[in-house]
C-alpha cells in the first residue's frame, strides 16, 4: 500500500501545552517520544510498518529515530473515575464502561482502575483483561470520594506507574469534570459590580505544578469530559458552576476554565479530550481509546537542535 493512500494521525507525546497568554513551560528534554497511529483511506489502522517507513521533521530539520517500537508492545492503562458528587449522573454505568475498554485492550496489555475524589483509592490492581467482566464497582460513599482533589489525581495517576518499565507504553484515561475543590477564582468588576470566576489556567500555581507533573512524565492522558461547556447536563450541575441552572456568561465561562485545563494536560502528553452527551456513550468513548492505543507506533528521537 502506497503512502499516498495512508492518512495519517500524529499524536505528539512531547512536553509541550497550548500557549496560553504569556505563560511558557520549559522542561529539559533529552529524548522525545512521538507516538503516531496511521491509517489507511477507510479508516482502519496500518499495524505491520516499519523504522524505514518514518521520518520526523523539527523545524523542518530531519532528526534521527534512535528508537522505534511497533504496535504489538504492551500499554498499561490506568482508568480514573472521578467519584465525587458532581458525577453522581455517571455511576450506575460505570462498570459497563470499564468493562468495554478492557474488552478492547490486547492479552498483552494491562489494566488498573482508581477512584478519586479527595484522594485516589485503589478499585482495581494492575491486571491482564481476561475478556469477562472485571467485576469494578465504584465505591461512591467511601470517604475518598468528598471533595474533588482533580489536581492531585493528574499527578498522583504518575505514580501509579512507578515499577513499570519505561519500554512499556502508559496511558491515563480519565472521566471527570475537571472541578477542583476548591477551584481558585478571581475577581472582576463588571459595570460597577464585583464578582467571583474561576481563574485561568496560566496563572493556577497548583494546576501548572500538576500539568508539569505530567508533561515531564511518558504517560498520555485522555480525558472522558462530563458536564462541559461541550456537553452540559443541567441537571447534574446543581448550581455548581454559578447560580441556579441557568447558563448564562459566568457559568459557561466557569465550565470553560475546567474544560482548558483537561484540554491542557491532554494536549501536553499526546492525548485527547472526548464529550459523552449522555452516561450510555462512556463505554463506547473508552472502547475508542482503548482500539486507539493499541494501534499505535512509539518513535524515541534526540533533537539536533538542543535549544
Amino acid at each position: 500500500m502506497g503512502f499516498s493512500r495512508l492518512l495519517f494521525l500524529i499524536l505528539f507525546s512531547v512536553p509541550l501545552v497550548a500557549v496560553q497568554d504569556d505563560f511558557n513551560l520549559n522542561i529539559d528534554v533529552k529524548n522525545v517520544n512521538v507516538n503516531v497511529s496511521v491509517f489507511d483511506t477507510n479508516g482502519r489502522p496500518v499495524t505491520k510498518l516499519t523504522k524505514a517507513d518514518f521520518t520526523i521533521l523539527e523545524n523542518g530539520v530531519p532528526q534521527e529515530i534512535q528508537t522505534f517500537e511497533g504496535v504489538d508492545v504492551p500499554y498499561h492503562i490506568l482508568i480514573v473515575v472521578d467519584c465525587s458528587g458532581s458525577t453522581e449522573a455517571d455511576w450506575p454505568l460505570m462498570g459497563k464502561a470499564i468493562d468495554q475498554f478492557a474488552s478492547a485492550l490486547r492479552q498483552q496489555d494491562k489494566v488498573s482502575v482508581v477512584q478519586f475524589g479527595r484522594n485516589m483509592e485503589t478499585l482495581l490492581d494492575w491486571q491482564s483483561p481476561t475478556g469477562n467482566s472485571l467485576r469494578v464497582g465504584m465505591s461512591p460513599h467511601s470517604s475518598t470520594c468528598s471533595s474533588t482533589d482533580f489536581y492531585g489525581a493528574v499527578s498522583g495517576a504518575v505514580g501509579k506507574f512507578k515499577g513499570i518499565s519505561d519500554r512499556e507504553r502508559k496511558g491515563v484515561v480519565m472521566l471527570t469534570d475537571g472541578v477542583q475543590t476548591p477551584f481558585p477564582t478571581e475577581r472582576i468588576i463588571v459595570e460597577g459590580h464585583a464578582y467571583n470566576r474561576y481563574a485561568n489556567g496560566a496563572g493556577d500555581r497548583d494546576f501548572q505544578k500538576a500539568l508539569r507533573d505530567a508533561a515531564k512524565s511518558e504517560v498520555v492522558y485522555y480525558f472522558a469530559a462530563i458536564n462541559s461547556d461541550m456537553n452540559p447536563d443541567p441537571i447534574s450541575t446543581r448550581g455548581r458552576y454559578g447560580i441556579g441552572l441557568v447558563y448564562n456568561p459566568e457559568y459557561i465561562y466557569n465550565m470553560q476554565q475546567a474544560r482548558s485545563r483537561m484540554m491542557d494536560v491532554a494536549e501536553a502528553t499526546g492525548g485527547r479530550v472526548v464529550y459523552p452527551r449522555k452516561p450510555e456513550d462512556i463505554g463506547p468513548l473508552y472502547e475508542e481509546i482503548a482500539k486507539e492505543l493499541g494501534t499505535q507506533y512509539g518513535l524515541w528521537y534526540k533533537p539536533k537542535d538542543s535549544a
